[in-house]
């Protein structure tokens, strides 16, 4: 690497011309085979040539006939080439961004927080600040930049597929989104990256759900299919999720494939020494606008008349059923017109609307504010069952009343309560064990005792306790029928992800509801005009204890590496004080963190690490919340508090106020 001060100016000079013919050069490489299909106006169009002017504003070239090199100022450049450059190792910008993308994996998803592409003070756009801007984020940095290096990824991937398999029509890429307000901005990214492979389309079709995605890929609309969500997390988050005709999401191993192609794309960029263009806030760069999302309308409305053996969804299904729909102001808002078409009434449904603000705060079936928002419009609308979804609909729960209250010739639905966690897994089990007698119901791992003896005892069917995480589960399922070990037609976790084997393991939220729905016409068929029952009936031999909560310990610090190999040290001493502890006994047959059982009612807690976070969470069940005091949560605050590195790592508030 040259540094001699005499060998600069040379070399500034070789490198703005570079820039130059390889900005020439890229616009050609990007807009080949692109149409002029854009989700902005003409006012969008000027946004977004300013901003590609910008990002080469470091250099220009005069139209005198000297055509002399124009250099931004010294100091930019100066500041470029001291501290960026060692002579040793790799530049700091490039190790930090390679670093952060490899930060971005998520179990089988990209999760991070969204930070903006700065600009410097003379309005370019360099690496160093960049990299300066990620390392300002205690949490994984989701940026453009990013987005891009991830697009070109996954279309190379999806075009290494495609040779093997000889095919030489062009990939077609789907990309839909949630309301989050930087949502464009990071499909404009991405969809310029996977447009730069040779031989990629990629298509856009806005607004849009996880499962519909899957399902344009399944049904070959397009071969390979990206959402830009980050579900239930907080709006400064984002994230992408992926799938391809084969397989309903990524695994980990293809995460990590996807982010080292990512991070050669990334060397290779900052070896231009520029940040590619961008279409700022106001467009999306694509080849064509798709409008897709009424095909995977008419596909749950197949889904639900199928249930009920019929083809007809014309035979309106849900006809005399209230039915109240909470979006959250999320991408599920849709599904309200479907329960329409179904025949439901819908008229007591609330925010359905999609706001990337999220008013009412980010949609998510297990919060408490969620499930009451919903309860009182069940209330208001004298609905027959509540249904509750995420921000992107892969995720759902239920609330429905315990009773009706008789009124001349009306019922009034009573008493409304939650229909989810384990009760949302017995009622799918409820389900599958008419539709699927004898088969195997796959849960994650904080799954209570009472629920296990309700699918086993009370359905006949069996069930296989495994990991948390969405992913995890439905892979599970599908190599237990892939061994032949059981027939394992439902995958589904406590927080509301369910995948059924007739939707092919597709993490689908409104399908859940779909199956639900269907269950409740059914029940709604076979009662007599006097009676009228409780969906809840059907799971009413479920054992459920008192207390039943989840709390949350984050690192003081906010970080990830300072939970590193806590965890283990944790549990060795939970592993020495069921040694001693009489009621205390440690379940062998889990798979995750530490199960311990505390009682012979199905007392038990659960302490594992989050999936995104820097938190454990501790899961705990009893008969009481005195019980779950005196047996769980005191022996465990003695033991933390009286080990300095537990109480200089983790914030033990949420135990101490409990």
């Amino acid at each position: 690497m040259l540094r001699s001060p005499s060998s600069r100016f040379s070399l500034i000079q070789i490198l703005a011309i570079h820039v130059v013919f390889f900005h020439h050069n890229l616009e050609k490489w990007q807009c080949s085979g692109f149409t002029a299909a854009r989700t902005s106006f003409v006012s969008g169009r000027k946004h977004h040539d300013n901003m590609q002017f910008k990002a080469l504003s470091m250099v220009s070239v005069s139209s005198n006939s000297n055509n002399k090199i124009g250099l931004a100022s010294d100091s930019f450049l100066r500041e470029y080439f001291n501290s960026d450059i060692s002579d040793v190792n790799l530049p700091p910008s490039l190790n930090i961004v390679r670093r952060s993308l490899a930060q971005l994996a998520s179990g089988s998803d990209i999760r991070g927080r969204y930070v903006a592409t700065p600009s410097t003070a003379k309005g370019a756009r360099s690496f160093a600040a960049l990299a300066q801007a990620i390392g300002q984020s205690n949490l994984p940095a989701l940026t453009p930049f990013a987005a891009h290096c991830l697009g070109y990824a996954f279309a190379t991937m999806l075009k290494d597929e495609q040779l093997q398999d000889s095919n030489k029509e062009d990939l077609v890429i789907c990309m839909g989104r949630d309301p989050r307000i930087h949502g464009s901005v990071l499909a404009d990214a991405f969809s310029r990256g996977a447009g730069g492979v040779p031989g990629v389309k990629v298509v856009y079709t806005g607004l849009a759900t996880t499962p519909a995605l899957f399902e344009f890929c399944r049904t070959k609309l397009c071969q390979g299919g990206v959402m830009v969500t980050a579900s239930h997390l907080p709006s400064d988050r984002n994230g992408f999720k992926f799938f391809t005709q084969q397989k309903g999401g990524f695994t980990k191993s293809e995460i990590q494939n996807l982010i080292l192609k990512a991070q050669e794309h990334a060397q290779v960029w900052f070896d231009m020494g520029i940040l590619p263009p961008t279409s700022g806030s106001n467009g999306v760069f694509c080849s064509e606008l798709v409008h897709w999302m009424p095909f995977y309308e008419q596909q749950l409305k197949r889904a639900l008349c199928q249930q009920l053996g019929s083809d007809d969804y014309d035979s309106l299904p849900l006809k005399g059923l209230k039915i109240v729909l909470n979006a959250g102001n999320g991408s599920g808002g849709f599904f309200r017109q479907v329960l329409d078409d179904l025949g439901a009434s819908s008229d007591g449904s609330i925010h359905t609307t999609p706001n990337s603000e999220f008013p009412n705060g980010i949609p998510n079936p297990e919060y408490d504010t969620m499930i009451k928002e919903t309860i009182q419009a069940c209330e208001a609308a004298h609905a027959d069952l509540g249904i509750l979804l995420d921000t992107d609909a892969d995720r759902c729960g239920m609330v429905a009343p315990r009773s009706y209250l008789q009124r001349k010739d009306q019922f009034i639905p009573t008493h409304y309560e939650p229909l989810n966690r384990n009760r949302l897994i017995a009622m799918m089990g409820v389900i599958y064990a008419r539709q699927a007698p004898g088969c195997a119901v796959v849960t994650d791992s904080v799954t209570s005792t009472g629920l296990s003896l309700f699918l086993e005892s009370n359905l006949g069917l069996k069930h296989v306790r495994y990991l948390r995480g969405y992913a995890n589960v439905i892979q599970r399922a599908q190599q237990l029928n892939r061994e032949g070990l059981v027939n394992a037609q439902v995958a589904i976790e406590t927080s509301g992800h369910c995948a059924v084997q007739e939707n092919g393991f597709l993490d689908d939220g409104t399908y859940t509801a779909v199956k639900i729905l269907g269950l409740l016409a059914q029940e709604r068929q076979k009662q007599a005009n006097p009676q009228r029952q409780s969906i809840l009936n059907l799971i009413s031999s479920l054992q459920e204890l008192e207390e039943v909560i989840e709390f949350r310990l984050h690192a003081r610090d906010g970080s990830l590496e300072s939970m590193d190999g806590l965890f283990d040290f944790v549990a060795l001493e939970i592993e020495s004080i069921c040694e001693l502890h009489e009621t205390w006994t440690m379940d062998n047959d889990n798979l995750e963190g530490i199960r311990v059982s505390t009682g012979t009612d199905g007392s038990y807690f659960l302490l594992r690490k989050s999936l995104h976070d820097p938190v454990f969470c501790l899961q705990v069940e009893a008969n009481s919340k005195k019980n779950a005091r005196q047996n769980v949560v005191e022996p465990l605050l003695r033991m933390f508090q009286s080990q300095q590195r537990i109480v200089n790592t983790l914030d033990l508030s949420a135990l101490e106020n409990y």
